[in-house]
């Protein structure tokens, strides 16, 4: 028989991973049953205000005696019951089973909760459309999670390996070499890649919380993520280590829209112009974006660092395409931009001083008259529009590694272009 289990919500900003809850139970569970694959870190819809950390959810499959399968379900819920951080007020775990193959119905519920907000009520509907088994954990939210956990299609897919921590240094800075992780990256890349940042040069595969990871080093060749972990020199014992097929830099999460069509915590793409010149607040860069449908406020925060010298570049009239999480920022509806890619830019005009009519010198400012520098020719104060080059191509222009989505396809990766091109 097969048994997916799903388990979500486990976690909280103050400790624990769901990954590090269903990497142990993979473990034992293996032992009990055959398993069918990897298993799934399934990352669900960024936006979601009370989401811990990056929103992802644990799924695995197994071929299992039908004897066993009570064996297998107690011992998942006691490991989800002992590990849960139920101290959090928004850790509220969930775990799912579903035994047989993966219905449509179900297939389309974890979309839905990748792209929009689902409740648990629309969760518990679809569990018992499906004949899936659930278990809720005080509020119980993690179901949905659970649940779209199992269903994901997982058509494209990336690895994780996720090592991590013995206990006795969970809150405790990571201890790695650095350089070994640079000489490993530059080794592997692009086939494993986000590692580090290599224009502040620092290093990206270790995370900063209390959880119980040490790196999460990503890839799409399994074969290249593995040697990476291999290459690095850990300078802390490593307590085990566990290799992830995931959702995770696939774009999946981005869906077509206009912008009169866009919601609260939708993830999309989106074509307008820019409809009125930049500001900033707070390091923050906002413009306005509008189509035939309607205008939304789009934003550049202060964390995506330099992408948002390419965002100052925009003027009024430019037709671009954007594409981000919907969020509502300072009581407004905002698009927190990920990517844009220029389709047409207006000239850019600038009034600049005449030369001298009389020997072609430099006119200089003098009040309300221009004078020749050289032969002092004087002449009313009359400025020349000159059309000056823009300093943005025809590329998409991407937030950096660390400030980088989860699931956002990052452009050295093949398709890292689609999602934006197909609204060209």
């Amino acid at each position: 028989m097969r048994l997916h289990i799903g388990i979500d919500d486990t976690d909280s900003p103050n400790g624990m991973c769901t990954t590090y809850l269903g990497a142990l139970l993979y473990r034992e569970l293996s032992r009990l049953a055959e398993p069918i694959d990897l298993p799934r870190l399934i990352r669900l819809n960024p936006n979601i205000p009370y989401k811990t950390r990056g929103n992802g959810a644990v799924a695995m499959a197994f071929e299992a005696d039908e004897g066993t399968i009570p064996e297998i379900k107690d011992l998942v819920l006691s490991h989800v019951g002992q590990l849960s951080d139920f101290t959090h007020e928004n850790t509220n775990p969930g775990v799912a089973f579903l035994e047989g193959d993966v219905p449509g119905e179900l297939r389309e519920f974890s979309l839905k909760a990748l792209r929009e907000h689902v409740t648990i009520n629309e969760a518990e509907r679809v569990a018992r459309e499906v004949g899936a088994e659930y278990f809720k954990f005080k509020l119980g939210r993690g179901i949905i999670g659970a649940l779209a956990a199992i269903g994901y299609p997982l058509e494209r897919f990336t690895y994780e390996l996720l090592a991590y921590r013995e206990p006795e240094n969970w809150g405790t800075s990571r201890r790695v070499n650095g350089e070994s992780v640079f000489l490993a990256d530059s080794w592997a890349y692009p086939f494993s890649y986000d590692n580090v940042d290599p224009y502040k040069r620092t290093v990206l595969i270790t995370p900063h919380g209390k959880d119980p990871v040490l790196v999460g080093i990503r890839g799409i060749d399994r074969g290249k993520v593995v040697q990476v972990f291999e290459r690095v020199e850990f300078l802390e014992p490593v307590a085990f280590y566990q290799l992830y097929k995931t959702n995770q830099n696939t774009d999946d999460h981005l869906v077509p829209k206009k912008i009169g069509e866009l919601r609260l915590y939708d993830s999309v793409v989106v074509r307008g112009k820019v409809a009125r010149p930049y500001w900033e607040r707070g390091r923050h860069v906002f413009f306005e974006l509008e189509d035939d449908t309607g205008r939304i406020r789009v934003a550049a925060f202060e964390p995506t660092k330099k992408f948002r010298n390419w965002v100052r570049k925009l003027l009024p009239g430019d037709e671009i395409i954007a594409a981000g999480g919907v969020k509502e920022h300072e009581g407004v509806l905002t698009l927190n931009l990920e990517k844009f890619y220029p389709v047409k830019l207006v000239p850019k005009i600038e009034f600049k001083k005449p030369k001298c009519p009389r020997c072609g010198g430099t006119m200089k400012s003098k009040g309300d008259y221009l004078k020749c520098k050289r032969c002092g020719h004087k002449m009313p104060k009359k400025l020349v529009p000159v059309e000056v080059p823009r300093d943005l191509e025809k590329k998409i222009y991407e937030v950096p590694p660390d400030a980088r989505k989860h699931l956002s396809r990052p452009l050295v990766l093949p398709g890292g272009e689609d999602k934006l091109l197909e609204l060209l």
